[in-house]
């Protein structure tokens, strides 16, 4: 009988080697090898419910041999089993049967419909034990809407009643809808690029960028934050995922902040807030820049492009915010040593890859022939790097680390289609927006403040693509119907339902974060807020100055709201720590909150009389300032 570590072993060997299949077989549709789409989407969601269930059950047997004492592990391992049953069995069927299946949609045999319930509970199943009970309740409860929903007793949200067949060809055996609708994102555009991501921390990268912060941390006050600022940022920008980013960069930049005199909790959060900076960074963009390029039927790179200068103003309010706190808290510099040797031996690695990776997005050839090239190139590369050339083991786990975050992905795309497909199908999305435009006032900026706030609701504890499939279904319609472009809406929900993993309650990254560093739950979150505040005034920047997500066609209609909102992330900054020049009283930080209030008037109305108001502001609370620096005046806290 085979022991838990021997048996976990061949699991993951099993689990690599289908990962190296599907690999290979989306590597040659790539090319144009495989002609029927229907059926290769088929096989992918097979392939990727097989690889979900043996990470189920590799998950199992990890607690067991790490002696994690959970309660009602035998009873996970009997859902795990019939998750799998049930996931592998439907989509193995629909595999085979997927030219019979699209050909009698929807009038299909009361054994095809059987198959399909149980499928798609299959994969809610392994979508539980993966991504947790919040996302799957979430799905259970609108897909049930979808079956149920002429009960409903109000008639701006009652359906007609759906025949059993239409509805389950819309959830699961319709091979162009539901499961297999958003599992096109992952076959054509997020595999390789997840792939090629894994790679690039296999050769060194995750080092390189620690590196590269510490170069900017020897000359900058409190300057052990850049490491995580700038690391955690590039990293997520490729990995795409904030929580997953917190605990792989975590574990060297918040110890190394902490040796350097940043509080547990405010070491937290700087990584927190750097890491989900790579929710809104490209050239990924969370997974969600798929999904917009989709809602709006556009190429994903105009999507990534757009992004760019909103996601590098993300960056500078939390680098006003970490020197300000730094300079209040009287932070040293960093005097670490800086490795410049693995600067420059694994930057040709990473910059000619990454850009190769760039331009063909750029130049429109499609994302997995992008990361297919970026692949190539750093694993070509890499042997080039001297004493820090990867060893084959570590390209190894970090290829087997590409598929088991490619897979938890997938199969989030798969468990998502139905919710997605629901809010289309059953056109709840404008419902809900009809309901809301009766509730709330005919303001643009009332209703943008009531989208934002639902926004933060609705993706508390979700995975960033899940928060804004959920807010985009829910309010862009909303949106729209209050004046505002599409383009402008999307992006507006989604950067808050990216801000939702940090805002408490909940807040899963800065909870991650907080276990790393050793700090409070709560402290860590409000630390969090602090430094999130500076960006909070970016989606309404973007929203009232489109310009701001015109790049690369830009003009120099962009500057002036750029400058604009550099000021408010300054002075918003100031408010929050107390700080400039000197500690601040309470009042002198009341005078620069005005400074922020009226700004951000200024920002969404650009009326004279507010630009005027700014202006007089500023100079007497610098003037102020700088009048009294000699003064020791200690902040009242």
């Amino acid at each position: 009988m085979l022991s838990a570590e021997n048996l976990h072993r061949k699991i993951l060997l099993v689990f690599t080697v289908l990962g190296t299949i599907l690999t290979l077989y989306i590597g040659i549709s790539v090319f144009g090898l495989i002609s029927n789409s229907k059926i290769f989407y088929s096989t992918f969601v097979f392939l990727v419910m097989c690889m979900a269930s043996l990470l189920a059950f590799k998950d199992l047997l990890e607690d067991r041999l790490k002696k994690v004492q959970r309660k009602f592990w035998k009873i996970r391992l009997g859902i795990a089993t019939v998750g799998t049953i049930l996931a592998v069995f439907g989509s193995g069927y629909v595999r085979i049967n997927t030219l019979r299946l699209d050909s009698v949609h929807p009038f299909f045999e009361s054994f095809d419909i059987t198959i399909g319930v149980l499928m798609v509970t299959g994969v809610l199943i392994l979508n539980f034990l993966h991504w947790g009970w919040l996302l799957t309740s979430l799905i259970v409860i609108v897909v049930c809407y979808f079956f149920f929903g002429y009960l409903v007793p109000y008639p701006i949200l009652q359906l007609p009643q759906y025949d059993v067949g239409f509805v389950i060809h819309y959830l699961g055996l319709g091979v162009s809808e539901g499961m297999f609708w958003l599992a096109r994102l992952a076959a054509d555009k997020l595999y390789f690029l997840v792939i090629f991501a894994a790679i690039l921390l296999g050769v060194g990268m995750l080092k390189m960028v620690i590196e590269i912060g510490k170069v900017t941390g020897r000359r900058v006050q409190g300057g052990a934050a850049f490491p995580a600022i700038i690391g955690s940022g590039i990293v997520a920008s490729v990995m795409g995922q904030a929580v997953s980013n917190v605990v792989l960069t975590g574990r060297l930049t918040i110890p190394m902040m902490k040796n350097h005199g940043y509080r547990k909790d405010m070491a937290g959060a700087i990584e927190a807030v750097a890491s989900t900076s790579g929710q809104i960074m490209p050239p990924i963009l969370g997974l969600a820049g798929f999904v917009i390029a989709l809602f709006l039927n556009i190429p994903y790179i105009e999507v990534a492009l757009a992004a760019l200068i909103p996601a590098l103003l993300f960056l500078s309010g939390t680098t006003f915010g970490v020197i300000i706190c730094a300079k209040h808290e009287k932070l040293e510099q960093m005097k670490d040593v800086v490795d410049t040797q693995a600067i420059w031996r694994m930057f040709p690695t990473f910059f000619i890859s990454f850009a190769a990776v760039v331009i063909l997005l750029v130049g429109y050839y499609s994302p997995a022939i992008a990361g297919v090239v970026g692949i190539a190139l750093a694993v070509g590369l890499c042997p080039l790097q001297g004493r820090y050339r990867p060893k084959l083991k570590e390209m190894y786990d970090a290829y087997v680390d590409g598929l088991i975050i490619v897979t938890l992905l997938s199969l989030l795309l798969v468990a998502i289609g139905p919710l997605a497909q629901t809010f289309l199908t059953t056109n709840l999305s404008n419902r809900l927006a009809i309901m809301l435009v009766k509730v709330l006032p005919e303001s643009q900026f009332l209703l943008l403040l009531g989208t934002m706030i639902v926004s933060l609701f609705l993706g508390m504890g979700l995975p960033t693509p899940v928060a804004y499939v959920v807010v985009s279904l829910t309010l862009v319609p909303f949106l729209q119907q209050g004046g505002i472009e599409a383009i402008l809406a999307h992006f507006f929900v989604f950067y808050f339902a990216v801000f939702s993993t940090l805002t408490p309650p909940v807040a899963v990254s800065a909870l991650a974060a907080a276990k790393l560093s050793g700090g409070t739950f709560l402290g860590t979150a409000i630390d969090g807020m602090k430094l999130m505040l500076t960006t909070f005034i970016i989606p309404y920047g973007f929203v009232y100055h489109p310009e701001l997500l015109s790049f690369p066609d830009i003009s120099w209609a962009v500057a002036p709201p750029i400058l604009l909102i550099l000021l408010l992330q300054w002075s918003s900054s100031v408010v929050c720590y107390g700080y400039f020049i000197r500690d601040l009283n309470w009042p002198e930080r009341w005078s620069f909150l005005a400074v922020t209030a009226v700004g951000f008037s200024y920002l969404i109305n650009e009326r004279n009389i507010e630009l005027i108001a700014l202006i007089v502001l500023l100079a007497l609370s610098v003037g102020w300032v700088f009048r009294t620096r000699h003064r020791h005046v200690v902040a009242d806290r």
